[in-house]
C-alpha cells in the first residue's frame, strides 16, 4: 500500500449495475461477459437487490439495468420499477445500457413514462458498427437500431451513444463519430478496447483520426453547435477545471458495484463474467448476506493505491482513461496499467491541448461557457428547452 494513501471509510454504493441476465441476442467481438447463458435474475432476488441498495437515510441510488441485454427481461424491469416506486418513491433512480435492437414504440414509451433513461451501444456508422456488433447468426445490427434513432432522440435529445474502438475499426473512428452527430446525437462516449492487440501502426491511425475530429470539433463550437465527445471533453476539463483524484474515474467496490443474476455482488460489471466458480473469487458479498467488507476493502484499497507506472508522469491527474477494471481485464492486476493506455494518452493529450488553446485564443463563447462556467449544464438545458418551445 502506498504511503501517500489514507484509508477511506467505506460508504453506501451510489451506483449499481443490476445484471438482469447472462443472455444476449448479440455476439459482439469485444464482449467481456463470456458465453451467453439463458440464466436470469429471479424477481425475488431482484427485489431483494432493490431493498439492499436503497438508502434508508433518504439518499438516492442509481441502478443501471445491465446484462447481457437487459431488454430480454423487459417484464422484470417493469416489475422492479413498479416495486421500487411503490416502496421508495424516487429515491431509487433507474438507467439502462442497451444494444437497442429490442426497442420498439411501446418499450420506448414505457421508458419515457417511467423516467428510465438509457445509453445506446452504437459504434458509429453502419460499416463500422456492423464490423463488431452482430446478431448471434452473424448479421449486422445497425439497421435494426437506426430505424429508432429519430424516435429515441425525440423522447430524449440527450441520449448517449457509447462506442468502442478496436484496431480493425480505428480507420473509421472520425467518420463514425461525425456520422453519429449527423444523425442527431449530441453526446458520444467513446473508448478503446484496451485488451485488444494494439500495435504502434494502429496508434498512428488513431492519431490521424483524432486530428481530423479536432478540426470537426473546432468548427462545431465555432458555429455554436453544442456537442460532447468524451475523448476531448473529459481531457479539456482537467485543463480548464481540476485534475482527477482517486475514485473520480473508477470507484469499483466502493460507490460503484455490480450485482449478478445470482445476487452476488462484484466490484464492477467486468468482474461478473458467468458468475461461476472462478468469477466468484472476486465476489464482495451478496444481496442475501450483505457485504464481505474485508474483501471489499481489499479491492478499494488496491484501486486507490498509487500506481508505480504513473509516478512522475506529467499527465498524472489528467489521464482520462484510468480504470482499475480495465487494468484488471487487460493485465490481471488493478494496479498494472496496460501500455496502450499510456501510449494513447501521450498521443491524444497534445491534440486536445492544441484544440483547447485555439478555442481559448479565439475567445470562443461556447467553449468558455462550457468549460469555465459552473452553471453551464443548467443554462444550456434551459436554452434547449426554449428553442424546443419556439420550434
Amino acid at each position: 500500500m502506498s504511503e501517500g494513501y489514507t484509508l477511506v471509510e467505506l460508504s453506501r454504493p451510489k451506483y449499481a449495475a443490476l445484471c438482469l441476465t447472462h443472455n444476449c441476442n448479440l455476439r459482439c467481438t469485444y464482449c467481456y461477459s463470456g458465453h451467453k447463458l439463458d440464466r436470469s435474475m429471479t424477481p425475488e432476488t431482484a427485489m431483494l437487490a432493490i431493498d439492499f441498495l436503497h438508502d434508508p437515510s433518504g439518499g438516492s441510488c442509481t441502478i443501471t439495468f445491465f446484462g447481457g441485454e437487459p431488454l430480454l427481461e423487459i417484464d422484470l424491469i417493469k416489475d422492479l420499477v413498479s416495486y421500487s416506486r411503490s416502496r421508495y418513491k424516487d429515491r431509487v433512480k433507474f438507467r439502462m445500457s442497451t444494444n437497442g435492437t429490442l426497442l420498439d414504440r411501446s418499450v420506448l414509451e414505457y421508458l419515457r413514462m417511467n423516467d428510465v433513461y438509457f445509453v445506446l451501444s452504437l459504434d458509429g456508422s453502419k460499416q463500422q458498427h456492423d464490423r463488431c456488433r452482430r446478431f448471434a447468426g452473424g448479421s449486422g445490427t445497425y439497421e435494426k437500431i437506426a430505424c429508432h434513432f429519430e424516435r429515441v432522440l425525440q423522447l430524449n435529445p440527450y441520449t448517449m451513444a457509447v462506442s468502442v474502438i478496436v484496431p480493425e475499426t480505428a480507420e473509421y473512428l472520425a467518420s463514425g463519430v461525425r456520422d453519429l452527430f449527423a444523425k442527431g446525437f449530441r453526446y458520444v462516449v467513446q473508448t478503446l478496447d484496451y485488451s485488444a492487440p494494439w500495435r504502434k501502426s494502429d496508434v498512428k491511425v488513431l492519431k490521424r483520426q483524432y486530428e481530423s475530429l479536432a478540426a470537426f470539433y473546432h468548427d462545431s463550437l465555432r458555429t455554436g453547435r453544442k456537442i460532447y465527445y468524451s475523448p476531448f471533453d473529459e481531457r479539456i476539463k482537467t485543463r480548464a477545471q481540476k485534475r482527477y483524484g482517486r475514485g473520480d474515474l473508477c470507484d469499483l467496490a466502493h460507490t460503484q458495484i455490480a450485482i449478478a443474476p445470482s445476487g452476488r455482488i462484484y466490484p464492477c460489471v467486468q468482474f461478473v463474467g458467468l458468475d461461476e466458480i472462478l468469477d466468484q473469487a472476486y465476489s464482495i458479498g451478496s444481496v442475501h448476506d450483505g457485504f464481505d467488507n474485508a474483501r471489499r476493502r481489499c479491492f478499494v484499497d488496491e484501486n486507490y493505491a498509487d500506481k508505480e507506472a504513473c509516478a512522475g508522469c506529467a499527465l498524472e491527474g489528467r489521464c482520462a482513461t484510468y480504470c482499475g477494471c480495465v487494468n484488471w481485464r487487460a493485465t490481471g492486476s488493478l494496479r498494472t496499467i496496460p501500455p496502450i493506455i499510456c501510449e494513447h494518452e501521450r498521443m491524444l493529450m497534445p491534440i486536445v491541448d492544441r484544440l483547447a488553446s485555439k478555442l481559448w485564443k479565439e475567445s470562443n463563447p461556447l467553449f468558455k461557457h462550457k468549460f469555465y462556467e459552473r452553471s453551464f449544464p443548467v443554462s444550456s438545458y434551459l436554452d434547449d428547452c426554449m428553442l424546443t418551445r419556439e420550434a
